[in-house]
């Protein structure tokens, strides 16, 4: 009889998903390209992004969590000669409840090691300049654009760490055109000095979609995705045993349908994904794969995505943790096949450019699974669903401080 109840609940969120649509990340998407318009103007903005984020999961695999808070990042603006870009300001996390923060880089929901912390606010300092080589290639450095999560699947990539994790800094190389599209980037998370005690970590990553015949309203494109995180630097005090080097990676073909009415466009994407653990003793798994397979629709304001999910041996750098063969909340638990279907629904209100209002829904259905987990024994999970909910603020704007003369 529970079995039954859990489908039925299960069939009907996703059934009312459908007839709702839904899906994405308006919420921190910003135009990488250089406004000219603004050129030899100073502004100052403001983004803020004030959220509610609560996960409902209760399993031996994943602990839910509340992330309930604000982002702001007030910054100086300035454009010069059309096609650079200098940015200037700080960037403040706060979780409303939070006095204390831990005075080291974020690469998550840190755990809290360091004797130095930040009262009020986690704060770093923000810095961007940008080059516009031609309309469609921008070099940036400083602080990343993640727009779309550099366009990474959901496996190699969890939104929800822009509001977990500190901005991704480092280099940047956006290239857009009528058939080919690329984010090429390094993110460098933790720098070293000489017998420092903690380790280097960065992260390199390409992400490429080539669209076959973009003037079509049925369009077909192929995307190419990697991802890898290397811990460890020729300068480190410690072990050698804290050294690893995580690789992640995607491909596949993708097919997107522009509609004219009620509806805005219907997507649907296949990719095979893999994991290798290339140095380091860090991963229950020394590589692994998954598939992917995703339908989205869009309606205006709303936008829907369903997928579905097999993976082996399957570990992620930056991916959902649903996705992987582990366990986030039982140590040294690991589990055979993992199948999931992956619902996310997302409305976004928006009336003017720099101020909208978005709610989102997940519902994430995992199918009977079997693990290990060491000195216990052999793991059964039965089939379950878990749920997520978050509400979004964004309230950007920005103003006009001065103008320079040519």
């Amino acid at each position: 009889m529970r079995k039954k109840i859990r489908y039925l609940i299960f069939t009907s969120i996703l059934f009312i998903s459908f007839l709702s649509f839904g899906q994405v990340n308006n919420m921190v998407y910003k135009n990488p390209n250089i406004d000219s318009l603004g050129n030899k103007k100073l502004y100052l903005e403001i983004e803020n992004l004030n959220f509610f984020k609560d996960n409902e999961f209760s399993s031996e695999k994943i602990s839910g969590y509340t992330l309930p808070g604000f982002k702001l990042t007030p910054k100086l603006s300035l454009v010069l000669d059309n096609n650079i870009l200098i940015e200037g300001g700080l960037s403040l996390l706060r979780y409303w409840g939070a006095n204390n923060y831990p005075c080291y880089s974020y690469l998550d929901i840190p755990i809290w090691e360091a004797n130095d912390y930040q009262k009020g606010f986690h704060l770093l300092p923000y810095f961007r300049a940008q080059i516009m080589i031609k309309e469609n290639l921008n070099f940036v450095f400083g602080n990343l654009y993640i727009n779309n999560s550099h366009n990474l699947i959901l496996p190699l990539y969890n939104p929800e760490l822009f509001l977990s994790s500190d901005p991704e800094t480092g280099v940047q190389v956006l290239f857009d055109s009528k058939y080919f599209n690329s984010d090429l980037w390094i993110n460098w998370q933790s720098f070293i000095f000489r017998s420092d005690s903690h380790v280097e970590v960065f992260t390199f990553g390409y992400s490429t979609s080539t669209k076959i015949n973009p003037d079509n309203k049925f369009q077909v494109y192929s995307p190419i995705q990697f991802i890898a995180q290397h811990k460890g630097g020729e300068l480190e005090n410690i072990s050698p045993y804290s050294q690893q080097t995580w690789i992640n990676y995607a491909g596949g073909i993708g097919f997107n349908y522009k509609a004219d009415k009620i509806i805005d466009y219907m997507n649907l994407e296949f990719s095979y994904a893999g994991f290798k653990e290339n140095a380091g003793s860090n991963s229950p798994y020394k590589k692994g794969y998954g598939i992917y397979s995703k339908l989205g629709i869009g309606v205006k304001d709303l936008q829907f995505n369903v997928s579905y999910w097999v993976g082996e041996d399957f570990m992620s750098i930056f991916g959902s943790p649903h996705f992987i063969n582990a366990s986030t909340s039982t140590e040294n638990m690991v589990f055979n096949r993992i199948r999931n279907i992956y619902s996310h629904l997302e409305y976004t209100y928006k009336k003017k450019p720099n101020y909208s209002l978005g709610i989102e829904f997940d519902c994430i259905y995992y199918f009977p699974f079997t693990g290990f987990r060491t000195d216990y024994g052999k793991i059964i999970s039965n089939d379950y669903a878990d749920f997520s909910f978050g509400l979004y603020l964004k309230i950007n704007p920005r103003f006009k401080l001065y103008s320079f003369k040519n």
